[in-house]
């Protein structure tokens, strides 16, 4: 079970300790994801498309994927972003 130390979840470097883990891009698109959802929405996009051992392509080509979802359905709502 994940207890929030660094080097324990790719999340929690990236989110809490701010370590580079998936390159720049990546890590910068992840914590804009992290701003437009919820913990729960966050946790349900990593286990099903990013998971414990990607490549940093493969990350970052999801995660802008998802941030642009993201980012859409809050224009949607009428919220106001920036990119």
């Amino acid at each position: 079970m994940p207890n929030g130390k660094r080097g324990d979840h790719p999340l929690t470097d990236i989110l809490v300790h701010n370590v580079k883990v998936y390159g720049d891009e990546a890590d910068d698109l992840i914590r804009k994801i992290a701003e437009l959802s919820s913990r729960r929405e966050l946790d349900e996009w990593w286990e099903h498309e990013i998971g414990w051992a990607p490549e940093r392509n493969t990350v970052a080509d999801k995660a802008r994927m998802r941030f642009d979802e993201l980012l859409q359905r809050a224009k949607d709502s009428g919220w106001e972003t920036k990119k």
